[in-house]
């Protein structure tokens, strides 16, 4: 007779034990292989709009110095930009006389509104910032 705390000494696990987690492996694998193909996808993305980013930002600081306020309100001009590596950015500003109600508090002869538009040129997306430049 045996004592009433013993256990059988279990040998190994089933064929059905082993099937099951198999399954289970495999839909985690499956998860996980798609989640990795999704960041990639999008990682490349954000590398890609950084380097429009950079592109908007060395073009505005390039136009807040050697133009007049009659130059800036009357800009429209197109280039490519190279300098972010591989890609390849078309710049379009344009520059406008600001509305009035803009000039709140300053004097609007001396605002440009300039609107620069950096677009990928392997891609059909673009980001678009308007901003206003005081000079003097």
């Amino acid at each position: 007779m045996r004592p009433w705390n013993s256990r059988p000494i279990l040998r190994g696990m089933g064929l059905i034990e082993v099937m099951i987690a198999l399954v289970i492996l495999g839909v985690i694998s499956v998860i996980y292989m798609k989640t990795n193909m999704y960041a990639q996808k999008n990682t490349g993305k954000g590398i890609d709009w950084q380097a429009e980013s950079v592109v908007l930002e060395k073009t505005i600081e390039n136009l807040r110095v050697g133009f007049t306020v009659t130059q800036l309100q009357s800009l429209d001009s197109s280039t490519v930009d190279s300098s972010q590596g591989k890609v390849k950015v078309n710049v379009h500003i344009v520059g406008a006389v600001p509305s009035s109600s803009v000039a709140t508090g300053f004097t609007a002869s001396r605002l440009a509104q300039i609107t620069v538009t950096a677009k990928r040129l392997s891609y059909n997306d673009s980001i678009t910032v308007t901003t206003y430049l005081w000079v003097n």
